[in-house]
């Protein structure tokens, strides 16, 4: 187990310059706790303790870092949360310590540790005076769309093991990028939040998390990368190019076949193909004339001919970009071809 400070460091609340509510009032609390996360009973054990609630919420898009401490100088706060069906709730203590019910088990949170705590069952949450905690919430869909891109549609739902892990390795990489983007955002203007890296930010919440957090598919992640299927997706475009090579196709065309986004299918290519969806249609191409070049010894077929032949509709840039990916033009492989 690593120690607090590895996490976060001693002191105010992270994102001090996000504070979204702050009251003395139980009840406001109540109110405000189910507007941010999601509807739940709360209520106050060992009497009823003075309170200094306050809650500082940092948004991307579809996810939320959330820092909370209820400010308790005794007794505890217990929260009772019904199946949210709709999110992911990552849970860090930052001091002293939380009580957790879940999926049949019960557990204590400390500092140095971090659960998963999935939609499909309640959640009971007793946070004891002195606990100040923080909240990654994940949006289920986003998950399952990430999982669903690197392993093709899975019927199943995807659920977390909520035992607490300690955070080191794996588990540790992800909160180390949960530590960096908050403190960025704390220091002022941040480029994780930045209108073009936003959802690379959030893809990369969800994707440590999918490969550092024990759940029931946490042995397709544990493969080797050589032995893990490719994506469907990325098999649909593929099909399409090896159909249909030699016309005009588009790269609205691969996304319709791919069945998934742009943005996905352009990621899938890069993981699985180490190329673009379209770099990868002109490598093929290329492929092809070369052992179309080879193969015409006799024929009359010249160069034109077999750019042509293989959706190239310009010759010179045919041959520049021959060049550039064998070491020869086109020209020479035919004449190699020929016997010359």
């Amino acid at each position: 187990m690593i120690e607090e400070r590895k996490v976060w460091t001693p002191g105010d609340l992270p994102l001090d310059r996000w504070n979204r509510f702050a009251s003395t009032e139980i009840d406001a609390v109540h109110q405000h706790m189910v507007h941010a996360f999601c509807p739940h009973d709360l209520s106050t054990e060992g009497g009823v303790p003075p309170i200094a609630f306050r809650h500082n919420q940092a948004t991307l898009r579809s996810s939320t870092f959330n820092a909370t401490d209820y400010g308790l100088p005794y007794g505890r706060v217990a929260v009772s949360i019904p199946p949210a069906e709709h999110c992911f709730l990552v849970q860090f203590v930052l001091s002293g310590q939380a009580q957790f019910g879940h999926q049949g088990r019960t557990f204590v949170l400390r500092p140095g540790q971090m659960s998963v705590l999935s939609p499909h069952e309640p959640i009971r949450q007793i946070t004891d005076a002195g606990c100040r905690h923080f909240t990654v919430k994940l949006d289920r869909s986003h998950l399952e769309k990430l999982l669903n891109e690197d392993f093709g549609h899975r019927t199943r739902p995807l659920i977390f093991a909520p035992d607490p892990i300690a955070i080191d390795g794996l588990a540790g990489s992800f909160a180390q990028f949960v530590r960096a983007v908050v403190e960025d955002m704390d220091d002022g203007d941040s480029g994780f939040v930045h209108p073009r890296a936003i959802g690379t930010t959030e893809e990369m919440l969800g994707r440590l998390l999918l490969t550092s957090v024990p759940h029931n598919y946490s042995h397709d992640y544990a493969m080797e990368p050589r032995n893990v299927a490719t994506p469907y997706y990325v098999r649909r475009a593929e099909e399409l190019i090896r159909e249909r090579y030699h016309e005009q196709l588009t790269l609205s065309d691969l996304i319709t076949a791919s069945g998934v986004s742009g943005r996905s299918l352009h990621f899938g290519f890069r993981r699985f193909r180490d190329d673009s969806p379209m770099g990868y249609l002109k490598r093929y191409r290329l492929e092809r004339a070369r052992a179309m070049l080879r193969e015409v010894q006799g024929s009359g077929v010249t160069v034109t001919e077999v750019a042509l032949a293989n959706g190239f509709l310009h010759p010179s840039k045919f041959s520049q970009d021959y060049a550039r990916r064998f070491g020869e033009l086109p020209s020479f492989t035919l004449k190699k071809a020929h016997g010359a």
